[in-house]
């Protein structure tokens, strides 16, 4: 099955335990790579562990789920990501500079259907086209 990753940087204005608290607010994961729409959201305390999502693509929705897979104290948080199509996952690596920190995203998708292997060429270059502005648009919010 085909299969690729991408990532982007940013550096903010903010604490990474700042960000780290807003990563564990569902909503903040709206907007970066596939994720439109968020419910059903799951915690340990106060650590978000997971919740089910929507995206548009090819003219119709496609729900998934995310569950975490990591969430370290060095500053580091990764989800997987499962739906009928296509797989995968978002991780967050928080590098603290000083007054500012360093946001990494690192998407990785690896189609499961028929139909994203059939088209993957296409689905691979909206995932890599759209990464760094939606990185750019999740480091605005901190």
């Amino acid at each position: 099955m085909p299969s690729d990753t991408f990532s982007h940087s940013v550096t903010v204005q903010a604490t990474p335990e700042s960000i780290d608290a807003a990563l564990q607010r569902p909503d903040t994961w709206r907007g970066i790579g596939p994720i439109d729409e968020i419910w059903d959201a799951t915690h340990e305390g106060a650590s978000l562990t997971g919740f089910k999502w929507r995206a548009r693509a090819a003219g119709r929705p496609w729900e998934g789920t995310a569950e975490r897979l990591a969430h370290t104290a060095s500053g580091a948080i990764a989800f997987g990501l499962d739906s009928s199509e296509i797989a995968g996952s978002i991780t967050v690596v928080l590098e603290p500079n000083g007054a500012t920190t360093g946001v990494t995203v690192r998407l990785s998708a690896q189609s499961k259907g028929f139909l994203a292997s059939m088209f993957w060429g296409v689905v691979a270059d909206a995932l890599r086209r759209g990464l760094p502005s939606q990185v750019e648009a999740f480091g605005e919010q901190f």
